[in-house]
């Protein structure tokens, strides 16, 4: 996300208010819920509070205007919108989704939400083991000449990124799911190293496009690392699934190859910095920009007068949830 311009599930009410650190660093769920292959799950969250209200702000921050204070201006990747707790931005819906919405005034100005979960819940993956990072997400319908800079992602990111605004591109980022102008294709890319080039090739880092992922349906996307083998023998993996179907793979072989020490180090960065989910959607930017005008049309910047808001330009989630394959401690039956 940072491209520098240049059913619903039921979780305990209980535990759905403990922070990891009472709770062992792990939270109960229903054992059926937890995907094939995986064990124990370290964050979740089903959104299953009051119709019209906002996330959990045990588990949420919610980020305000056009930049973290001291940080880069626009967010660093030239959106135009300014982020709001606004609930007709951000909120719980009576389905027990989390709805972000851009919306455009009459001036012409842009509102939208993006939220990222708090340090408590900064997660890893341990050694010897695989992590899966998914959500549950519904992208709205707007036809593309209405959708051009509407731009949903979700998203992980050191944690250590929080305060430290420079420190991009080297905490390591992970594009689960970007949308951008109303395409039926998903982008899934890392992010790592320096800017610009480095091992991640910045500010474009390293990915692949996802084709003929339906809007106003639901679809379910995952990144999975396997660190099942120990780092610096080129044998460690990461992976995006859509609906439980791989869609791509980097395998630290590719990205690292020989006599790399700064590759390296980037992909246990990628790999084992404990990180940090976000959820949002930007309005225009340096990447909406970059595919509009790749396509050979005269270029211009987004949004255009065109774009709209609301419903059609919509992201709603139904859940979020952090596995690992590692034993899940007092499950719940």
């Amino acid at each position: 996300m940072l491209r520098t311009i240049t059913g619903t599930t039921a979780l305990l009410a209980l535990l759905s208010a403990i922070s990891p650190a009472l709770a062992g660093g792990h939270i109960d769920i229903k054992t059926s819920d937890i995907p094939k292959g995986f064990k124990e799950c370290l964050f979740y969250d089903d959104f299953a509070g009051k119709s019209g209200s906002l996330p959990d702000d045990s588990k949420w921050q919610i980020d305000l205007g056009t930049s973290y204070k001291g940080g880069p201006k626009h967010w660093g990747t030239g959106e135009i919108q300014v982020y709001t707790k606004n609930t007709k931005n951000l909120q719980i819906t009576a389905d027990k989704t989390l709805k972000i919405t851009p919306l455009r005034n009459a001036k012409g100005d842009w509102t939208s939400a993006r939220i990222e979960s708090k340090a408590d819940f900064d997660f890893a993956c341990p050694d010897g083991q695989r992590m899966r990072v998914e959500a549950k997400i519904k992208l709205g319908g707007n036809p593309q000449k209405h959708s051009l800079g509407i731009w949903p992602a979700f998203w992980i990111m050191g944690g250590n990124f929080r305060g430290h605004w420079a420190s991009w591109p080297s905490i390591g980022e992970i594009d689960i799911m970007e949308s951008v102008n109303g395409m039926d294709t998903i982008w899934h890319t890392i992010h790592c190293d320096k800017y610009p080039g480095g091992a991640c090739n910045e500010p474009s880092g390293i990915g692949h496009p996802s084709n003929k992922v339906s809007r106003k349906e639901w679809h379910t996307v995952a990144w999975e690392v396997d660190r099942t083998q120990p780092a610096g023998h080129g044998k460690q993996s990461m992976r995006w699934l859509v609906d439980g179907k791989p869609r791509f793979t980097i395998r630290e072989s590719n990205m690292t190859g020989v006599g790399r020490p700064d590759a390296t180090k980037a992909w246990q960065t990628l790999t084992s910095n404990k990180m940090m989910i976000l959820l949002n959607v930007a309005v225009g930017g340096a990447f909406p920009n970059g595919v509009f005008n790749s396509a050979g049309v005269s270029k211009i910047d987004t949004p255009t007068n065109a774009t709209r808001g609301g419903d059609g330009a919509s992201m709603e989630v139904d859940y979020v949830a952090v596995f690992t394959t590692g034993e899940l401690h007092s499950p719940s039956k």
